[in-house]
């Protein structure tokens, strides 16, 4: 390990970008330091072994050591779909030399096929598999049957809108030629002062990168936006530090459960966005500002793109647009948990309305989302809002889904109910 461990050191000391495939790596790791391939594969179960005899009070002092033998293993073990890169500096800060050693995995059937291997029977199901058919070809596998099925509301409990414009009709969207647009910026913050002060409780708003999202609300603060906002309800950011958001979204939960109400400004991709439901009153509006493309000059989506390219014939674009949207999805999909909750669903960004974009939003939404709720100003979408909200205030129970969006004892009783479970018992 403290050969392997030189090696690496070695290896760091780079003046340009080098990107090696595992099989490359251990060659060169065999003629510079004489380690072969078998005893690295066997390195984590080893350390992992040699801890556990020693009763060591403390594992958190080898965690550096832990990572080494972890990665020691993989990169041994898999000789397709992954990638070795290593730069000279971090992007943000070109001038000071900080290398780093990124090791993906471009292949997402290397997770999923121990399970498709040890399972006859497989289902894929979630509320943003959409659209469907790229997963059989990004996981690798021969789908039997696939179906894309819609909600049983007792009443339309979702409102989703594109808001493609400001009030000045200027566009909006956080697409790069116009990230620095004043216009675009305003738009964005009176959009959101003006969703505060008709959406009740908690409002949830995803931008598509943490230092977008410190852009605009440093903007929104010149401008006064933030001050505009805050005299209807309190403001909490998420940030990279766990411990920050954890703080955040619980004083969030307070200020919506005691009446006051709360904007949560948060980041697609972030923990927020796929960890935390934001059900009933913590979340009656979610705005999703712009569409979530990754970083698209990252070196290690590039090696992914041209993997998939290469292995599974997905193009550039058509990925890109699938990972966008459905983050998207997760993103807006937070503001719905259940059968008796609402909530507004607001896409701000022109870009949403195009048919790539539109047709591959779930269809739980889509069916809700119907034209004239895709090119809407702001003045609009908070008319749509309102009826929306007014809709959703009146009384409702659980009585009223019963026969609809509940099954009846009686439904349930029937023949044709009967008939029905007895065909799928047989097909089972």
């Amino acid at each position: 390990m403290k050969r392997f461990v030189e090696y690496l050191k070695t290896r760091l000391r780079v003046q340009h970008v080098v990107s090696e495939s595992p099989p490359a790596f251990l060659k060169d790791c065999q003629s510079k330091v004489c380690i072969e391939r078998k005893p690295l594969r066997f390195c984590s179960e080893r350390l992992a072994s040699l801890l556990r005899t020693l009763e060591l009070a403390d594992i958190k002092d080898y965690s550096a050591l832990s990572l080494v033998a972890n990665f020691a293993t993989i990169i041994s073990t898999y000789t397709k779909g992954f990638s070795l890169i290593i730069e000279p500096f971090d992007d943000r800060t070109p001038t000071i030399a900080n290398p780093i050693m990124n090791f993906s995995c471009l292949d997402a059937t290397i997770a999923v096929k121990p399970i498709f291997d040890r399972f006859q029977t497989v289902v894929v199901t979630s509320g943003t598999l959409s659209p469907l058919d790229m997963y059989p070809k990004i996981l690798n596998f021969q789908p039997v049957t696939m179906a894309t099925f819609t909600m049983t509301l007792a009443r339309p409990c979702i409102c989703p809108m594109i808001v493609s414009k400001g009030n000045d009709q200027v566009a909006m969207s956080s697409k790069f030629e116009t990230r620095e647009d004043i216009a675009v910026t305003r738009n964005y913050g009176n959009l959101l002062v003006e969703m505060v002060s008709v959406v009740p409780d908690g409002v949830v708003c995803f931008f598509t990168s943490y230092i977008y999202m410190e852009t605009i609300v440093a903007a929104w603060y010149e401008q006064g936006i933030i001050d505009q906002v805050q005299k209807h309800k309190l403001l909490f950011i998420e940030t990279q530090d766990a411990a920050e958001t954890s703080l955040a979204l619980l004083n969030y939960q307070k200020a919506c459960d005691n009446g006051r109400g709360a904007v949560l400004l948060s980041v697609a991709r972030g923990k927020v966005s796929e960890g935390i439901d934001f059900d009933h009153h913590y979340g009656r509006a979610v705005i999703m500002f712009g569409v979530p493309y990754v970083y698209t000059q990252s070196r290690i989506l590039k090696a992914r793109l041209e993997y998939l390219r290469d292995q599974y014939q997905i193009r550039e674009n058509d990925f890109l647009t699938f990972d966008a949207m459905r983050h998207a999805a997760q993103c807006v999909g937070r503001a719905l948990r259940g059968k008796t909750d609402y909530g507004i669903m607001i896409f701000a960004d022109k870009r949403f309305a195009r048919a790539d974009k539109r047709g591959k939003i779930p269809r739980w939404i889509q069916e809700h989302l119907t034209d004239n709720l895709c090119n809407l100003s702001t003045d609009e979408a908070v008319q749509v809002a309102k009826r929306f909200l007014r809709l959703m205030a009146q009384p409702f129970s659980r009585k009223d889904q019963l026969g609809l969006s509940l099954l009846t004892l009686e439904q349930l009783q029937s023949e044709e109910m009967q008939k029905k479970i007895e065909c799928k018992m047989q097909h089972v």
